[in-house]
């Protein structure tokens, strides 16, 4: 006999479908300032590329305010020899009519003073060439000597570097220094020239070279640090920012490109995104300068008509500089967080003119959706203005304006995208001292060991913990011999934010790979491939844990490995927890501001479940804002108008009201309701677990459902127990007392919930075939909505009917005739009988033309 599942049910009487839009906040801290941005910029005049490689007409498009990149900075390389000098003139001259800040850096010097006897780093014969130092003082002159060529040609040059890669045994033109001959230089012979001086514009930004130029004769022998990025950037850099000292990122290039047979050919998908993240992670990094290799090149820029661009014209990398090079040279960075909980999120960084009247954020979207964005300003706005590129848009500028003033305007990040988002002071905000903190539900710290031994090495969440292939995170065993993390519930991922990590190499993690516990009890691993950790900062690394990756399932964690050998990482860690949705309880204290930023992320943000404001002061009457299923803890003294609602004084809640499409239901922690009411929509029948004891009310059946699926009659509910209520339309149930929202063990048959969790494929919910009621496997992933139960039946069938013996009825069918004769369309939604296409009825498709 064919069966016929009752369709409407999987939508509409169990909730199974909720869609949650993805949230993201930015917080712009206009109180926290870090560097300011002196530009950005680009390499050109070298013998590489030819000394007219650039015209004037290719300079005007990348360097000067009225250009299409907007960049600043222009470095020029000093050609070896005094009778060369002549070749990098004009282009000088081109850069000072612009207003431009131009530096230069040489690369050789006279093979007569070189130890190698070449003006090359290697000669022939390999040997690496370092300056003899018995022509210390003829280098320094001659660098000086640039300086006064250029004097006495009408271009004052702003800096000049000391050594273009001094770490470098390159076979072209260059010359090695040591940490401490570098360190010696400067402070010898750095204050007999005249203009600013950079050093060491290292192939990486390294500490052995930092720490040798940091004491305080050296310190005065130079004004800028200069480094390259290529070899990672480590942190001892820093401690000159703090003495003083402009922090540049000099020269760096992604040479990837799909012409080119490596193993990392162009894709507009990352590399466009890795640009970005190779200048903001220098703009985090309080860098104060960016400056690209060079300008016009199939890489940079310009296109050079190599390699699928096109000669002079400005490409997708060029727009990128340019959210950067035309609206944030000149302002301040200052602290922007980023609230994103999904798995490809939001990143960029913030900044504040100098006025204080102007906040801009530069973001890239990597995903493939379209995100929406609130961002909290250190003001309030009417105006304001925003530039995006992506595959197909090019610095794309639109203007905003609002009828009232706001200071969280909501914009829209195009998929793919970089975006800029520029917004004007129309008031001040009101000054607030109120404090806010979060904590996740399920800490990994939370979680508990099935045996003492195992130690507790796996509390990561908010330690500094080193990750490589001697240095696995959560424990070093691997197998369950001394016992394993036990997971409380089932989790489809595992999440551990990263506040910053730095590495002795590369900033990746090589097959990295989860020991686990499947359901068999069983020690198993996954490897999640290499994690591309360049971002640097505030990053969520998400590990799924779902059937979809880990087929066998999860019940237990044992360690996390990588195959790391030369990048040695060190992650900060944030907090480290399970999750189903990202819940979070948060902490307000002080005196009470409406417009708030805390207030306003924890009011809004449906992922905050719970907020103790039991420390707040001042806090009005009523609160507008609590609605939903979001509960408010108070001080017990605190006075608040009659009825309202879901606030709970001291230990106790006059009125605790829920509904079924209020969102998620998790307190911070348990309570006494006095009363307590949940509204529900039932079709037929529905599989509930609630958060408090009820009694039946009138017009309304409850089953309890037992192990033998019996369906035995009750007239009162338990707290957190499945129950099958059987009614039509809204029902209104209520109850008293304790309230706490828990989530039944892995190992229940039925399993009910109090927040939104996903259902996998083999999953069994609430269903009706051909007549009868009981549980049906799913055969897809799916959602489970608050208050909604699901079951994990020890079952070969696809359909395990209720026993109805128990009921005192023949068959509970028969209670729900009213149900039968309802259409619904194929998204689960009630629909008229005559509804034209294609219609449910009864469990049964029929197709209406008319």
């Amino acid at each position: 006999m064919r069966k016929t599942i009752l369709l409407s049910l999987m939508f509409v009487a169990l909730g199974c479908i909720a869609v949650h839009a993805q949230r993201a906040t930015l917080r712009i801290d206009a109180q926290k300032k870090y560097q300011r941005i002196t530009g950005f910029g680009g390499f050109v005049c070298s013998p590489q590329f030819q000394y007219n490689h650039m015209s004037t007409a290719d300079i005007k498009k990348v360097w000067g305010p009225t250009s299409t990149v907007g960049c600043n900075i222009m470095r020029l390389y000093i050609p070896v020899g005094r009778n060369s000098w002549s070749q990098s003139l004009q282009t000088a001259k081109t850069a000072k009519q612009l207003g431009l800040i131009v530096f230069a850096s040489p690369w050789g010097q006279p093979a007569e003073w070189k130890t190698n006897n070449s003006i090359n780093a290697k000669n022939k014969g390999e040997d690496a060439g370092s300056l003899k130092k018995e022509n210390w003082a003829d280098y320094a002159q001659y660098l000086e000597d640039y300086v006064q060529y250029l004097r006495d040609n009408g271009v004052e040059l702003d800096a000049i570097s000391i050594q273009n890669e001094p770490d470098w045994p390159c076979s072209y033109a260059g010359c090695i220094w040591s940490a401490s001959e570098i360190a010696e230089f400067v402070k010898t012979y750095g204050k007999n020239i005249s203009c600013k001086v950079i050093a060491p514009e290292t192939l990486a930004v390294r500490d052995d070279y930092v720490n040798a130029l940091n004491n305080m004769q050296t310190l005065e022998g130079f004004d800028i640090y200069g480094g390259h990025q290529y070899g990672g950037i480590q942190s001892a850099y820093k401690n000159l920012g703090k003495k003083g000292k402009e922090i540049w990122m000099t020269e760096y290039l992604i040479n990837w490109n799909e012409a080119e047979n490596n193993t990392r050919n162009f894709d507009f998908s990352k590399d466009f995104f890795d640009f970005f993240r190779a200048i903001n992670v220098c703009m985090l990094g309080d860098f104060n300068a960016w400056i690209h290799y060079a300008a016009k090149r199939y890489y940079g820029m310009l296109g050079d008509g190599q390699r699928g661009t096109t000669t002079s014209v400005v490409t997708k990398r060029g727009y990128i500089m340019a959210h950067f090079a035309k609206s944030v040279t000149g302002m301040t960075r200052v602290e922007g967080i980023f609230s994103d909980d999904a798995e490809t999120a939001l990143e960029g960084s913030a900044y504040l003119s100098q006025t204080g009247d102007t906040v801009v954020a530069v973001i890239a979207n990597p995903s493939d959706n379209e995100r929406t964005l609130l961002m909290d300003l250190p003001f309030y706005t009417q105006s304001g203005m925003t530039y995006t590129t992506t595959k197909t848009k090019n610095y794309y500028k639109k203007a905003l304006s609002y009828d009232a003033e706001t200071c969280r305007p909501e914009v829209q990040v195009a998929a793919q995208s970089v975006f800029t988002a520029m917004f004007v002071r129309s008031r001040d905000r009101q000054v607030s001292n109120m404090k806010g903190s979060i904590a996740r539900f399920d800490m990994i710290e939370n979680q508990t060991t099935t045996k003492s031994t195992f130690g507790t090495t796996y509390k990561l969440s908010n330690k500094t913990k080193t990750f490589d292939h001697s240095n696995p995170l959560f424990s070093s065993k691997t197998n369950a011999a001394s016992g394993y993390v036990k997971l409380s519930n089932r989790f489809d991922k595992l999440v551990m934010h990263v506040n910053s990590i730095s590495s002795t190499m590369n900033l990746s993690s090589a097959k990295t790979t989860l020991i686990y516990v499947n359901k068999k009890g069983e020690v198993a691993s996954h490897d999640y491939g290499d994690l591309d950790l360049n971002r640097g900062s505030n990053l969520n690394l998400v590990f799924d844990l779902s059937p979809a990756t880990l087929a066998d399932g999860c019940i237990g964690i044992i360690s996390m490995t990588n195959n790391n050998w030369s990048s040695t990482l060190t992650l900060k860690f944030g907090d480290v927890y399970l999750s189903n949705g990202g819940n979070y309880s948060a902490t307000l204290s002080g005196a009470y501001v409406e417009d708030d930023s805390n207030v306003y992320d924890y009011t809004t943000d449906p992922s905050c479940t719970s907020i103790d404001m039991s420390a707040v002061t001042e806090l009005p009457s009523s609160l507008p804002w609590l609605n939903n299923n979001k509960v408010v803890f108070a001080a017990a003294e605190t006075p608040f108008n009659e009825g309202q609602t879901n606030v709970v004084k001291g230990t106790s809640c006059s009125l605790l009201s829920l509904s079924d499409a209020g969102g998620d239901f998790r307190p911070k922690t348990s309570f006494t309701a006095e009363k307590a009411e949940i509204s529900l929509n039932v079709e037929g029948m529905r599989l509930v677990a609630l958060p408090f004891a009820a009694v039946v009310p009138e017009n309304v059946k409850a089953y309890k459902v037992n192990n033998n699926y019996e369906l035995l009659p009750t007239e009162n509910i338990e707290a957190n127990q499945p129950v099958v209520i059987v009614a039509n339309g809204e029902v209104v149930i209520e109850g008293s007392g304790s309230v706490n929202a828990v989530t039944a063990e892995q190992s229940d048959m039925m399993l009910g919930t109090s927040v939104e969790v996903p259902l996998y494929a083999g999953d069994y919910v609430l269903g009706n075939v051909d007549g009868q009621w009981g549980f049906v496997k799913l055969t897809a992933a799916s959602k489970l909505v608050p208050f909604g139960v699901y079951a994990q039946l020890n079952s070969a069938s696809d359909f395990v009917a209720f026993d109805l013996s128990a009921t005192g009825v023949n068959n509970i069918a028969n209670e729900l005739r009213t149900h039968y004769n309802r259409a619904f369309n194929v998204m689960g939604q009630r629909v008229s009988l005559t509804n034209k296409g294609l219609v449910i009825v009864n469990g049964r498709k029929q197709f209406h033309r008319k």
